[in-house]
């Protein structure tokens, strides 16, 4: 905007961001409310105003790295440009207060706190996924729109992780009451450095003071240093986290996950192994498909029985002796090792069988064995015959054998993100299925079960006819639509067994998209789609 005589004219940048009016300014330059006449929509307009090649790489590196992060809590940037030597930052348009400015109230109610930590939370996760981390989380960059929506802004000192460090002076970049106390002893920003800043911000919100904030700068970093705030007006959950958060060593603190299933008011699951442990068959428990001599059993899995697939026997003609780990060039795959190891226990179970229910053939044999009772052994005594006083009467000796009671195959899950293209259309993925060209992460949508389980239903990914929009459903076909393919399996209730989260079906005006919200982000849901894993 140009002043004229004491008039205000508008200006136009680029020939078509026309400039309304200041939103705020600062020592690198100012804001204004800007209408894009190419499309007709109002923007946000970050003119810089500074010679230093330095700032104008900082600018730069906040459009790069906002416009690679795709998350609606994030603020977006449209476009960068240069004009007559001045650069210009184009960016979403949110005309909302910020968290600073909420607080100068007074402390917020603690459900209001921790809704607005958890967006910021899912901000942050986009990013560290990303590889991003943004270096300045504070209460003055977080804004809250009147809906209860947030938006993280400010990247402008955020860096990828494999870029190299962008500093002023050298030193730390940041505000100090918000940073963590690693980056002052000389580690690189991080994920946990940001999860920091996010429990000082919610320590600010819900106690009405900021945790390490002093009147010097030194007097802040010794806080930082040596402090340990303890909150008096927040309890439960909260303060749970904000300790979690503000803990001096790393390895200590809370990660993202921890942070959310406190929040949420669900416990973390545990962390699953890599490999799945196969239950031994014939056992309670146990996989009876994999026991030949059971009902409905594979009889091709063990290769002694009529039909046997011999392959798996590496003493049989045409065997597998890569099977056999005691041959030349033998190997054993854990897959492999599994089914074989299976067969010889069905076979070890079959020769019991058959010992027990053969009849005695020689006077003081045992007529059978007890196989997994601990109370039930042999008689005491067996029959005795006549014999000569010389020949001593025969007895037996009580068998006992044992099994142990396996432990359930560990639910394999597949990871559930949505993405999000250029033009704002979403996709939601998993890990079963490549992401189609053009989308980014946007967040994280919990869990899928891999294999199907009882109570589960297939998800699947549908692509609409004659559009870019795409959306899952539960039905095998795509309720008319084209099947992309399969992403996992939901939980048609909430699962008993493992902490889960509701996934709902949005509608944003014919544009699909997936979401952990029951109010779809402030658009129309169209149902419930399952519960999904935390």
């Amino acid at each position: 905007m140009v002043y004229e005589g004491g008039l205000v004219r508008s200006k136009l940048v680029a020939g078509r961001y026309a400039t309304v009016r200041e939103l705020g300014r600062g020592g690198m330059g100012v804001v204004w409310l800007a209408e894009d006449r190419v499309i007709g929509r109002r923007v946000a307009l970050k003119e810089l105003r500074t010679s230093s090649n330095t700032d104008v790489e900082r600018v730069l590196r906040e459009a790069r790295t906002a416009g690679r992060l795709n998350s609606p809590a994030v603020v977006t940037v449209h476009d960068v440009l240069s004009e007559h030597g001045t650069t210009y930052l184009v960016m979403e348009l949110v005309e909302a207060p910020t968290l600073a400015d909420l607080m100068r109230r007074g402390p917020l109610p603690a459900d209001r706190v921790v809704a607005i930590g958890l967006a910021v939370l899912g901000a942050l996760e986009t990013a560290h996924a990303a590889g991003v981390v943004h270096r300045d989380v504070k209460p003055s960059n977080i804004m809250v729109l009147p809906d209860g929506r947030v938006k993280l802004a400010d990247f402008g000192i955020a860096r990828a992780l494999d870029d190299p460090v962008l500093t002023a002076t050298g030193g730390v970049m940041g505000s100090p009451g918000y940073l963590a106390p690693e980056l002052f002893a000389g580690a690189p920003p991080s994920p946990a450095s940001d999860l920091w800043a996010l429990g000082a911000t919610l320590f600010h919100a819900a106690e009405g003071r900021s945790p390490f904030q002093r009147e010097t700068t030194a007097a802040t970093l010794h806080a930082i240093m040596q402090g340990e705030p303890v909150p008096t007006r927040c309890r439960g959950p909260l303060a749970t986290v904000v300790r979690g958060l503000l803990t001096q060593s790393t390895a200590d603190r809370m990660t993202a996950g921890q942070v959310r299933a406190h929040l949420t008011g669900l416990p973390p699951r545990a962390a699953e192994p890599d490999t799945v442990v196969m239950a031994p068959v014939g056992h309670r428990g146990g996989d009876t498909r994999l026991n030949p001599v059971t009902p409905g059993g594979d009889t091709r899995l063990n290769p002694v029985t009529p039909g046997g697939d011999t392959r798996l026997n590496p003493m049989t003609p045409g065997g597998d002796t890569r099977l056999n780990p005691m041959t030349p060039g033998g190997r054993r795959s854990r897959r492999v090792a599994a089914l074989v190891g299976a067969g010889a226990a069905v076979t070890a179970v079959a020769v019991v069988s058959a010992f027990a229910l053969t009849p005695d053939r020689e006077p003081g044999r045992a007529s059978g064995i007890a196989v997994g009772d601990r109370s039930s052994t042999a008689p005491t005594s067996a029959p005795t015959t006549t014999a000569p006083s010389s020949a001593p009467a025969t007895t037996t000796t009580p068998v006992t054998t044992t099994t142990t009671t396996p432990q359930a195959p560990p639910r394999q899950t597949t990871a559930l993100t949505r993405f999000r293209d250029a033009a704002g259309w979403h996709y939601s993925g998993s890990t079963l299925l490549a992401t189609p060209g053009g989308y980014a992460p946007e967040v994280s949508l919990g869990k899928l079960v891999v294999d199907q389980e009882p109570g589960t239903a297939p998800l699947y990914s549908c692509q609409i006819a004659n559009s870019p929009d795409r959306m899952t459903s539960t039905a095998a076909n795509c309720e008319g639509q084209a099947v992309y393919g399969l992403l996992g399996h939901v939980f048609a209730q909430q699962p008993a067994d493992a902490p889960a989260l509701p996934i709902y079906r949005c509608n944003a005006g014919g544009h699909h998209f997936e979401s952990l919200d029951p109010a779809c982000e402030g658009h129309p849901a169209e149902f419930q789609l399952g519960w999904v894993l935390l």
